[in-house]
């Protein structure tokens, strides 16, 4: 402490400091931007739980504040910081490692502000929201981050990931797939064969 700090009092000083700049939302909307961590969209910065500790410190204090009132919301590996409206969000996608696009299956939403919970489940759903380009949630040095990004760049090659708006959920994604005559083995694309165009593959690699 004596040696990053100097002495006890400062190290509390900077630390209150940085708890009160986790309520700004300038501050934190500025630390999403600069973030070379995540996913930067224009209201939210996602980011895998095990890329959390490589944020800078206002942000690893601000997704702190949420750990600290909700706890551990069990399998919970991708994490939405809101830039602007003082909210987390926990999303559970079990299957984020082996499925080349991976279903939402919950989203716990918590107001860092008021205090609200907003949980939505989509394990029933027939057409839950999926993810695209998961190498971008993730740490660069990842071990999985070089096999996500060669389906992306795929992906894009093929005009898939084009309008990105209407390709968010299940069943639109999977009309985009057939609409190019293509289909996925694992983390591949491959042309789809006249048996499997009506229904593509996910088979898990």
């Amino acid at each position: 402490m004596k040696a990053f700090f100097g002495t006890y009092a400062k190290a509390c000083r900077v630390a209150d400091e940085l708890l009160f700049r986790a309520g700004d939302a300038t501050a934190i909307d500025e630390a999403c931007k600069r973030s070379p961590i995540g996913k930067l969209l224009p209201d939210d910065l996602y980011v895998h739980r095990s890329a959390l500790d490589h944020l800078e410190p206002l942000l690893r204090i601000y997704e702190g504040c949420g750990r600290a009132y909700l706890g551990e919301v069990e399998g919970a590996n991708l994490i939405k910081i809101h830039r602007r409206s003082g909210k987390l969000s926990y999303l559970i996608y079990p299957d984020f490692e082996t499925d080349p696009h991976p279903a939402l299956e919950r989203c716990v939403r918590l107001s860092l502000r008021t205090r609200a919970l907003d949980c939505y489940d989509y394990n029933e759903s027939a057409n839950p929201p999926i993810l695209h380009r998961k190498e971008t949630f993730l740490h660069p040095a990842h071990a999985l981050r070089a096999k996500f990004a060669r389906l992306t760049q795929q992906e894009e090659a093929a005009g898939l990931l084009a309008d990105p708006a209407h390709i968010g959920t299940r069943t639109a994604w999977l009309a985009r797939l057939q609409e190019k005559g293509l289909t996925l083995r694992g983390h591949r694309l491959i042309k789809a064969s006249p048996c499997t165009m009506a229904a593509p593959s996910f088979e898990k690699q």
